[in-house]
């Protein structure tokens, strides 16, 4: 740190601030996945890719959009979606779940685009475009104990929303 003579006061020459550059807040974050995505590229490469933008396209960002979510990032079949409110966050889940299973009646099992959610609410950091912390890191370990089709929520979650919507949450023991 070097003195400013003329201003008297310290001032930093050559560091960047790395809090000016991210934003801490509290959302709702939805981590979701296509499970066997890996074994129906591995079969179907390029059917699996086309109905799964169709259905990206059709039913998730409609859905995501409709209850004011915003996509922070994509990662071949998975995703990462920040809400303001965890209401919404589970409303568009369940939304999506329901309507990815009607759009995978008539196909074959090993073929069914079913996603895996994992919502939690907590503090995180937006930085340059990404959304880090420990809210995401139990978001993503909840997607990954979410069944096929089924949307796993944290006990704040649960707490948040379990007399302000209409679907039945169950509780497991582990």
């Amino acid at each position: 740190m070097q003195l400013d003579k003329r201003a008297a006061r310290p001032v930093r020459c050559g560091m960047v601030d790395l809090a000016d550059l991210s934003e801490r807040k509290l959302a709702a974050i939805l981590a979701a996945d296509v499970s066997g995505y890996s074994r129906m590229m591995e079969v179907d490469e390029a059917g699996t890719l086309a109905r799964l933008k169709v259905y990206i396209g059709e039913v998730v960002r409609p859905r995501i959009a409709a209850h004011r979510g915003n996509i922070v990032k994509t990662t071949g079949d998975g995703l990462l979606v920040e809400f303001a409110s965890v209401v919404e966050a589970v409303e568009g889940a369940v939304e999506i779940q329901r309507s990815m299973a009607e759009r995978n009646t008539g196909e074959p099992e090993n073929s069914r685009i079913l996603y895996r959610v994992g919502i939690n609410l907590g503090d995180v950091i937006f930085e340059d475009g990404d959304v880090l912390g420990d809210g995401v890191n139990v978001a993503s370990r909840l997607e990954g104990l979410a069944k096929p089709g089924g949307v796993c929520v944290s006990d704040i979650v649960h707490q948040a929303v379990a007399d302000r919507i209409q679907v039945r949450i169950w509780a497991t023991s582990g």
